[in-house]
């Protein structure tokens, strides 16, 4: 234990040392990266993307934008951006130069021009648009010249109730052509149509919070007569804000209340089943991480945008806190960047956020803009390593996972994963060292159960040798005794 504490306390000064290493190589950030630790925490970490660029209509060249509202790449490196108070798209590629701008749009031959546009989609599979006109109630399906080939107006059918709105915000398209569009005023979940413009139903929607209140209301209505069940409040889930597909097909949505802590984030299936309950989602949080000690003086994390990353990563957009903060595809917390303000890398109203290769684009509605993220030589280690992880390559990650820790010694889960990587190796002694830095308890008890397995059957002859010995020598000085040949065993003494 003594060679385990000293190791520990290396773990730690090294880990100070190079922490303030972060502050000065992140020093032209004008936000301070941090992380969280194993009891969450924030403490200072490296950069994982750094902001170098921002651009406006002018620099593109179409003229002022007004409240930019969405952004979308796609597959053919083209750059949509939803300049929602001009009524147009405008289209440029990925170094923002201008291609066109789509503010002509027909139907029918006929002028047919957006009202305050909110979301947009591509379809990879035909070029087709899908844009969210949110003021003239309906998404349009249109091709790259703007002519408009179908509308999803507000769907005909008892099941969507005649008191809510049709205001369509944000939109997406599965591989089969289904439209999924979120509607604010909708709680059960997205309205879904199939590619010839039948409503299908609502898809994926979030469950209601179990407070003491939902509780106690639930059993109230069990003893309550109907004239007393009408007069009582109605328990609603919360409508999720916005999502993404991914090229499986499953599709990732967020919600961007403060008030609830269910299902904040989803990954559905097809089902509209959330598959991150059986990874933990309970347990999980997304956002920021209140403070234990002044969280009454802690905001809450608003959730208003989620982007799929090439290998999977989860980017979300928190409105509140106007931070990305970027998962891996197991949830795991990669890095935090962003912040409120006016400078380069900080935002006054993030409400969008879309990734390509190794950059982050995010748009914001008051700075009439979109900032550009590009990921560092720290980021790009660090996402090597998870890929390698995550894919099941655990002896192939630990050496990235080493360099990680040569970067930012307070960087949690490069002791997990180098832990890992050693467990699978069976040297569990050395794993067990990196899982105590980590507290992370349950996989320590694992690498101790498999030391001790270990030890057992390395050391089983001479365990069972000395066993024999014992067990003989106390035979035999027993028979002696009786006979009498070891006087001085008589009576114990």
């Amino acid at each position: 234990m003594t060679g385990l504490k000293k190791l520990i306390s290396l773990a730690s000064a090294a880990a100070l040392a190079l922490s303030m290493c972060t502050v000065s190589v992140s020093a032209s950030e004008a936000y301070d990266p941090y992380n969280y630790d194993r009891w969450g925490d924030a403490i200072s970490s490296q950069a994982g993307y750094t902001a170098d660029g921002f651009v406006d209509g002018n620099t593109i060249g179409c003229g002022t934008m007004n409240e930019p509202a969405d952004i979308f790449v796609s597959h053919d490196d083209l750059v949509y951006i939803v300049d929602k108070g001009n009524n147009r798209i405008i289209v440029t590629d990925l170094e923002f130069n201008l291609v066109k701008v789509m503010e002509d749009f027909k139907l029918n031959g006929e002028s047919s021009p957006l009202k305050k546009p909110t979301g947009i989609f591509v379809d990879r599979f035909t070029d087709l648009i899908y844009i969210a006109d949110n003021e003239n109630g309906r998404v349009i399906k249109c091709d790259t010249d703007g002519n408009i080939l179908k509308e999803f107006g507000r769907p005909e059918s008892e099941l969507y109730d005649a008191e809510l709105t049709y205001n369509p915000n944000k939109v997406l398209v599965d591989k089969a052509g289904n439209v999924y569009i979120v509607v604010r005023s909708v709680t059960k979940g997205a309205v879904m149509y199939n590619s010839d413009g039948k409503f299908l139903g609502f898809y994926g929607a979030n469950r209601v919070e179990q407070t003491a209140e939902v509780l106690a209301n639930a059993f109230w209505n069990l003893i309550s007569t109907d004239e007393q069940r009408e007069r009582t409040a109605k328990n609603t889930p919360i409508g999720f804000t916005n999502f993404d597909i991914d090229e499986l097909g499953f599709i990732y949505t967020v919600t961007e209340s403060t008030e609830t802590t269910t299902d904040l984030v989803k990954k559905l299936n097809p089902r509209g089943d959330n598959i991150l309950d059986s990874l933990g989602a309970a347990d999980m949080t997304f956002g920021d991480i209140p403070p234990a000690y002044y969280s009454i003086y802690a905001k809450n994390s608003s959730l208003t945008d989620i982007d799929l990353g090439p290998n999977g990563e989860l980017n979300i957009l928190d409105f509140q806190h106007g931070r990305i903060f970027q998962y891996d595809k197991e949830c795991w917390l990669l890095f935090i960047m962003g912040g409120t303000g006016e400078q380069l890398g900080t935002f006054r109203s993030a409400t969008a956020i879309e990734s390509h290769d190794d950059k982050l684009y995010v748009v914001d509605s008051r700075k009439n803009g979109v900032t550009i993220f590009t990921r560092t030589t720290f980021g790009e280690i660090v996402t090597e390593a998870a890929n390698l992880y995550n894919d099941g390559k655990y002896e192939e990650s630990l050496e990235p996972w080493k360099s990680v820790l040569k970067y930012d010694g307070n960087y949690r889960r490069a002791y997990i994963g180098i832990g890992n990587a050693l467990f699978n190796r069976f040297e569990y002694k050395e794993a067990m060292e990196y899982f105590e830095i980590s507290i992370s308890r349950g996989r320590y008890s694992r690498a101790f159960e498999g030391y001790r397995d270990e030890w057992l059957k390395e050391n089983f002859t001479a365990i069972m040798i000395t066993i024999i010995v014992v067990v003989v020598a106390f035979l035999v000085l027993g028979h002696l005794k009786k006979k009498g040949k070891l006087k001085f065993l008589k009576g114990g003494a």
